[in-house]
């Protein structure tokens, strides 16, 4: 009887094992979906908001000649990361973290120079996420995208650190002008 019980307990480990290196395998590579795609409306306009919104900045930093790119997210309501969507900017993310991380904005950098199958190393440069208000300016975030709500009458913010660049004190370049919301 003993014999049996200890076959029925390490046929049951064998199996979570199993079943822990398929779901491991699943989510590495984007089998199991890990969020909900929330749809979004996308309602926005181009520069900074100039009614009640939410402003994104896109700054490509020194790395390209790109113009930064100021969208209004007109009367959003939603995190960091759906503000992408909301704007109709593309973003990607990475096998590891598809939401939140951002490795990719509207194809830069370009998939020759980083795959976004895992985060960036520091050689490769990567995307800095701030929030800006006007009491306090811009400030890099302290909660991944996906984990902050953004707020009316403030702007989401991400610049491009190039390789090897040190991060201190950088910022994104365009200062939006915010709107008041009221409460």
């Amino acid at each position: 009887m003993r014999s049996r019980a200890r076959l029925i307990v390490l046929s049951a480990l064998i199996l979570l094992v199993v079943a822990g290196s398929v779901l491991s395998w699943a989510l590495e590579n984007n089998v199991i979906e890990t969020t909900s795609a929330k749809q979004v409306e996308v309602s926005y306009s181009e520069g900074a908001c100039e009614k009640p919104g939410v402003t994104i900045v896109i700054d490509f930093g020194d790395s390209t000649e790109r113009d930064p790119i100021l969208r209004c997210a007109s009367d959003f309501v939603g995190n960091g990361w759906e503000v992408f969507q909301a704007t109709a900017i593309d973003v990607s993310g990475t096998n590891q973290y598809p939401v939140g991380f951002a490795c990719r904005i509207e194809n830069f950098p370009p998939s020759s120079e980083q795959n976004c199958i895992d985060t960036p190393k520091y050689s490769e440069g990567s995307w800095g996420y701030f929030v800006f208000t006007k009491e306090s300016g811009w400030q890099v975030s302290q909660v991944g995208s996906a984990s902050r709500d953004a707020q009316c009458g403030s702007a989401e913010g991400w610049l491009f650190i190039g390789p090897g660049q040190q991060d201190a004190g950088l910022l994104p370049r365009p200062i939006p002008e915010t709107v008041a919301c009221d409460g």
